[in-house]
């Protein structure tokens, strides 16, 4: 379809939510939705990445949003049909559904912050798209993060010696520089020198996002931070790591940061 007719929207959207607690006439009408609205016609090129690797609909922006606000109601007055409902929603195959789980969990209360983080918890466990750990990091966490448990489950994540959890740990990490500020975290710097010393390339993508968030809040200190890394690190390959780091920081931030990778290669010569 081409167009929407927001009025029929609506329409099918309160007949969804009338199937909040059947999970699976919910998960059926919901993809009847989606397919009513997938643009057909519509071809990406080629030449970009997709969003996700998992089945997914090529819809109009405001479908999927519509249609978590069209729950928000029925989330806050059942609770725990919503938690059951999440889990139903994880378990299909395409990426929308598994967005409106995370939705759904962060729209629960307060007060379900501890059953979130479980559910979280082990929806990391298992190989996830990047994309979908992604949104369940984003939009699942609003209860943990007001109940002031997010951060230490973050730590939990980062002090795990599974790589799985500590690759979601730093994804968690990276977004919620972008949502907080800084001055909310104690021993950040402390938290990410061993995953940056370590050089570990499994975890790369998501460390180089913190450094990303971390440059641009305090990049004086986090430019330190990279500096002491290099001081305490004979290895070659830290070289590259810091280089790549350089295109996050202000131009004499960098430059200084880049002398120093020139003096650590010249005094580990092989």
């Amino acid at each position: 379809m081409t167009a929407i007719d927001l009025t029929r929207l609506q329409k099918q959207i309160g007949e969804l939510v009338s199937l909040f607690s059947e999970p699976t006439a919910f998960i059926k009408t919901l993809h009847e939705i989606l397919d009513f609205y997938e643009r057909r016609a519509y071809r990406p090129s080629r030449e970009l990445v997709p969003k996700t690797f998992m089945r997914s609909y090529n819809l109009p922006a405001q479908v999927l949003p519509l249609i978590e606000i069209g729950l928000k109601d029925s989330v806050s007055l059942h609770p725990v049909q919503a938690l059951t409902l999440a889990n139903a929603l994880w378990q299909d195959p395409y990426y929308e559904a598994r967005e409106l789980a995370a939705a759904v969990l962060g729209q629960l209360p307060v007060e379900f912050g501890a059953q979130i983080l479980t559910y979280i918890e082990a929806w990391v466990s298992a190989p996830l798209d990047r994309a979908a750990l992604h949104v369940l990091l984003e939009k699942a966490s609003l209860a943990p993060r007001l109940a002031g448990t997010w951060s230490a489950f973050i730590e939990k994540l980062l002090g795990s010696p599974i790589i799985r959890w500590q690759s979601a740990g730093l994804l968690a990490l990276a977004i919620d520089l972008e949502q907080r500020p800084l001055s909310k975290y104690s021993g950040i710097f402390k938290l990410v020198r061993p995953f940056v010393q370590a050089g570990d390339e499994r975890l790369e993508l998501n460390l180089s996002l913190v450094i990303k968030n971390l440059a641009r809040s305090t990049p004086n200190e986090t430019a330190y931070l990279l500096k002491q890394v290099l001081a305490d690190t004979s290895s070659k390959d830290i070289e590259r790591q810091i280089r790549e780091y350089l295109q996050y920081f202000p131009p004499e931030t960098a430059a200084s940061l880049h002398e120093a990778v020139k003096t650590h290669a010249k005094i580990h010569k092989t």
